[in-house]
């Protein structure tokens, strides 16, 4: 059944917008590099965040069509998973390689320190090594609302990031959104993150040790 491959093909174009959304920010540093214009490094930056944007809006799509109409692939039920790591690491480790350009003055903390980036790559690991683990034991390990609020507070961290320098709120006439670049605010933002990282990570942890423990007793 073609619709039912719907979700993976919105998956795969997820990825693409990803890669495009990883080339743009190079050129944000590949312009900086080379001395060019802040216009030129913004106009990079503003195609980013429009793909990013557009790739995680698509997070939420292909879940809710393999949801509602019943679309869930073995395919998609590994590929999906996969590229939203894709996407959430590689922006934050691009975030991570410029720091200078996408920080403000005020600042609490560079925009994206390597240890945030390796907390995140490590907690991903564990928690697919761990998935892995319990469905080959013959039982279902999907994500939970802890993972998923870890991943909306990702995505309006890095999203918030990329969309101040690309001066978003001026292009959608909504001023009201530089208030999430202050830095108070986006510190905040910052170590609801990491909180919500680490607590997930463990919740993960937790869960997939009594389910290996159930399978263990059985």
């Amino acid at each position: 059944m073609i619709a039912k491959q719907v979700p993976n093909m919105i998956t795969l174009a997820r990825l693409v917008l990803a890669v495009t959304a990883f080339w743009f920010m190079s050129e944000v540093i590949k312009l900086e590099e080379d001395g060019a214009s802040e216009a030129l490094r913004k106009a990079a930056a503003f195609a980013a965040f429009w793909y990013f944007f557009v790739a995680a809006i698509t997070d939420w799509l292909d879940g809710f069509l393999a949801r509602r109409y019943e679309w869930v692939t073995a395919v998609g039920r590994v590929a999906d998973p996969v590229v939203d790591k894709v996407l959430i690491l590689g922006i934050m480790a691009y975030l991570s390689a410029s720091n200078k350009i996408y920080g403000n003055a005020g600042d609490w903390h560079v925009v994206m320190p390597v240890w945030a980036v390796v907390l995140s790559l490590g907690r991903e690991f564990l928690v697919t090594a761990l998935r892995g683990m319990v469905e080959s034991a013959g039982k279902q390990f999907p994500a939970d609302a802890f993972g998923k609020i870890k991943m909306l507070t990702q995505a309006i961290y890095v999203g918030t990031a990329l969309g101040a320098y690309a001066g978003i709120p001026d292009f959608v006439n909504l001023p009201e959104l530089g208030l999430l670049r202050s830095p108070d605010f986006f510190f905040s933002i910052f170590w609801l993150m990491i909180a919500m990282t680490v607590f997930s990570g463990i919740h993960y942890c937790i869960n997939g040790a009594r389910l290996l423990s159930g399978n263990i007793n059985d």
